[in-house]
């Protein structure tokens, strides 16, 4: 018998975390715990050099131009948020008349979804929401087909939080460039950074959404938001991101108005510097062989989960077939049994985690047939192991020959 817990639950959050992540949390609380930006004495600026090094780590990591386009925020749904909101506001205050259009995806998580639909529902903008296929794919052409002179931002995940299929977006983004320059891309890459590389300037990406706690197995509530020179140029008059959170900076105290120079202009508040203390140490923890070598650990683990599940009666397996461009996630359905239910029951009798539901992602699961049940998602991390895997698929071995009810 595996030692428990089995933790399945990596796409929702990294666990367990580096130990380098606790330690600098701690060492960051005891001793550089000042107010960052907030003060000239000592520990103001041990704090406020925590933060920058994090932000510095973010920015070579992606490959920002330079680390000010790295706004820090409290998580993907944060930077998401700041952005949408950014850009739709900055879109409507200069509209002219015109009704300001965005374009989203079936794929999309409801920080997304939710978001643009509250400004579609009140009528002040136009959304077209494109399909994926039952697989999770979404067609380039189709996406950049979607824009017209009106679209102002173009959302799409790099890959799926549900199905972990993996988007062209490359190809999206150059198809959209051609059919309206003026067209901003917001990448959600909340499942994707830390597993894969993301160059944002190869890419042309203009806005990409970073989660800390994800990929990256830093703390949760971190994450931030890249906003490119096209979004957000020097000259911040011309700036397409309207500021929509308000308050203290530090950086400039006198007067009303919020800094218009990158990232004070879209980052206000205190920031959450112990978490962002404790991914900067997750980052430096990594090197790109073993970041290498634990993504294709994962890799190897999805794979042996769907040859598992495959041969247990009664599965249904939801997406790509194979491992090929997608994410350590696998989502299937056991036929009798719902997929909270089976999830609760995991965690109750086998102290194994997953996730079941529709993983704030409803669209997706309307487009496979799993709304409004959904399913369950299984998504190794770099600690699991190939025992764990083979215990979790006896587990679901035996619900899948004796279901609650059956007389054996």
């Amino acid at each position: 018998m595996p030692q428990a817990p089995i933790y399945l639950d990596n796409a929702a959050t990294s666990w367990p975390k580096p130990p380098a992540v606790a330690r600098a949390m701690c060492d960051f609380l005891d001793h550089h715990a000042g107010n960052p930006g907030r003060g000239g004495h000592r520990l103001a600026r041990e704090a406020a050099a925590t933060v920058e090094r994090a932000r510095s780590a973010l920015a070579g990591l992606i490959n920002a131009p330079c680390p000010k386009r790295v706004v820090l925020t409290h998580g993907c749904t944060d930077s998401v948020n700041l952005a949408i909101h950014g850009v739709i506001r900055g879109a409507m205050r200069g509209a002219n008349g015109s009704k300001p259009h965005a374009v989203m995806t079936t794929i999309e998580h409801n920080a997304v979804l939710r978001t643009l639909s509250c400004y579609a529902k009140d009528g002040l903008i136009d959304v077209t929401t494109i399909p994926c296929d039952p697989q999770g794919r979404v067609d380039p052409d189709a996406f950049a087909h979607a824009v017209t002179d009106r679209t102002v931002l173009a959302c799409l995940s790099h890959a799926s939080n549900a199905l972990g299929t993996i988007q062209d977006v490359d190809a999206a983004i150059r198809k959209v460039r051609a059919r309206n320059p003026e067209t901003l891309v917001l990448v959600d890459a909340a499942q994707t950074v830390g597993h894969m590389p993301v160059d944002v300037q190869a890419l042309d990406i203009d806005l990409l959404a970073i989660a800390g706690h994800k990929g990256l197995r830093g703390p949760t509530g971190t994450g931030a938001l890249y906003v490119s020179d096209r979004a957000y140029p020097d000259e911040c008059s011309r700036s397409r991101v309207f500021c929509e959170r308000r308050g203290g900076t530090g950086a400039v105290a006198p007067g009303l108005d919020m800094p218009t120079e990158l990232p004070d202009a879209l980052e206000a508040g205190t920031c959450n510097a112990v978490g962002l203390a404790g991914l900067l140490a997750a980052i430096e923890a990594r090197d790109p062989e073993t970041n290498r070598r634990e993504h294709d650990h994962e890799i190897a683990l999805t794979a042996r989960l769907l040859e598992g599940l495959c041969s247990i009666r009664n599965i249904t397996i939801y997406g790509l077939p194979c491992t090929r461009s997608r994410t350590p996630v696998v989502l299937f359905n056991l036929a009798g049994i719902p997929a909270r239910e089976l999830a609760a029951g995991l965690d109750a009798e086998e102290d194994i985690a997953v996730r079941g539901g529709v993983h704030c992602a409803p669209l997706v699961h309307e487009t496979i047939g799993t709304a409004p049940q959904g399913a369950v998602r299984a998504s190794p991390g770099p600690t699991t192991t190939e025992d764990q895997i083979d215990h979790f698929l006896r587990i679901i071995d035996q619900a899948a020959n004796y279901p609650p009810g059956a007389t054996g």
